[in-house]
């Protein structure tokens, strides 16, 4: 059984890739660049590389009949989508629009797309369940919002996962909280905070990996799932923990709070629990020594 796992040289790809051969799949590895998955799957018989574009009208003749497409690739990065928010609506709605209608001409036994928080509405109840409203006010939230609504459009036709993952942090990960952090510290540079009170559930990257394998096998499709801890915590523990799995004595530098933060973010995820058989095994202070070992 194949898997054509797009963004397969990002963060999140690079992991989901490794534990796709890990769990026997062959797989299908598709990005515009490709030094990383060369450089860690060059020879393995299973796993086949390609430089492709999601926006390029050939996607067609790479997707196959009864492929599982886990659909990574985006602009990932607030920053990134805030200063280019026409390449962000380029490669996150457009593109995924034309991996929708590859995956529907072509046959594919199903998608999983890589979703996150950010399409909630920041006044959601919590714990944040599906069914919450999703009105964002990041671009990238929106860009990735959007793209959900064409995934539901067109469901009839596909069968599709949704996983809208919480806050990631995870080996290879250098910017934001924990990544730039562990960064700093590792420099002799104080941690920068950005407020530091506000909460996130944040999951480790070798959760979001069993998350994906589980979306990639449920019977339970056409669903929206949270991926997350179903944990809050703040930034300033967070990083507190940085210092202390550190061993510095460097203290954090704090700035003002930044508005596309949410106050207090945390997940139900008794929905994923319950028809996905997740079950969250790190918690942050496993995940940071893990990235330190």
């Amino acid at each position: 059984m194949k898997v054509v796992v797009t963004g397969a040289n990002g963060f999140v790809g690079l992991h989901t890739v490794r534990g796709l051969l890990d769990a026997g799949y062959n797989v299908l590895a598709i990005d515009i660049t490709d030094s990383e998955l060369k450089a860690r799957f060059k020879g393995d018989k299973r796993c086949e590389i390609t430089t492709t574009n999601i926006l390029d009208e050939n996607l067609k003749k790479i997707i196959k009949k009864e492929d599982k497409v886990l659909h990574l690739a985006a602009i990932a990065r607030f920053d990134q989508a805030k200063r280019n928010p026409q390449r962000a609506v380029k490669v996150n709605i457009e593109g995924t629009l034309n991996i929708i209608k590859a995956c529907i001409e072509k046959k594919a036994e199903r998608l999983v797309y890589s979703s996150t928080g950010s399409v909630y509405s920041h006044d959601a109840p919590i714990p944040i369940r599906e069914d919450a409203k999703r009105e964002s006010d990041s671009i990238y939230g929106l860009t990735k919002k959007q793209a959900e609504e064409w995934i539901f459009l067109y469901g009839e036709n596909l069968p599709y996962i949704i996983l809208r993952y919480g806050y990631i942090y995870g080996k290879d990960k250098d910017w934001g909280a924990v990544g730039a952090f562990l960064k700093r510290l590792k420099q002799g540079k104080r941690p920068l905070i950005f407020g530091g009170k506000q909460t996130n559930d944040f999951i480790y990257i070798k959760d979001i990996v069993q998350a994906n394998l589980l979306a990639l096998e449920t019977e339970h499709t056409r669903q929206a799932y949270n991926i997350g801890s179903g944990r809050a915590t703040s930034i300033k523990d967070v990083c507190e923990l940085c210092i202390d799995a550190m061993g510095s004595n460097l203290t954090m530098e704090i700035k003002p709070a930044r508005a596309f933060d949410f106050p207090v973010f945390v997940y139900d995820i008794s929905k994923a629990q319950t028809l996905l058989n997740f079950e969250p095994k790190w918690n942050l202070s496993k995940g940071i020594k893990d990235i330190l070992k």
